[in-house]
């Protein structure tokens, strides 16, 4: 990812929050939350505590292409070849079920911003 521009969102840290649940909710590399929040005690995050969230401008969950799956695709080997999380996928589909027929097509959204 090439991270141009990006703009701050305070985040209050909420009960059960780790660094971690936080790039996973907002895609957001660790490293760069490091960066943007340097006296963050990551090992005692504190409820109530406030950090920078980096906000990519131009990237949006909209951005996504239509994937064709094939014979012996499952959902890990998907996220796998495309870096994305069950999430992403579920966000995107209307998953009823977590089985998938090939020729049938997911929306994967694009993180190559």
């Amino acid at each position: 990812m090439n991270f141009r521009e990006y703009s701050c969102m305070n985040y209050v840290i909420g009960q059960g929050d780790t660094l971690y649940s936080i790039t996973r909710e907002y895609n957001v590399p660790l490293p760069l939350i490091l960066r943007l929040n340097p006296f963050v005690d990551i090992y005692n995050l504190q409820v109530g505590d406030e950090i920078c969230i980096p906000v990519i401008e131009g990237f949006s969950d909209d951005t996504v292409f239509e994937y064709v799956v094939e014979d012996g695709d499952s959902l890990q080997i998907i996220m796998d070849k495309f870096g994305v999380d069950l999430q992403d996928i579920t966000r995107n589909n209307n998953l009823n079920q977590i089985m998938l027929q090939p020729g049938s097509t997911l929306k994967i959204p694009s993180h190559d911003v």
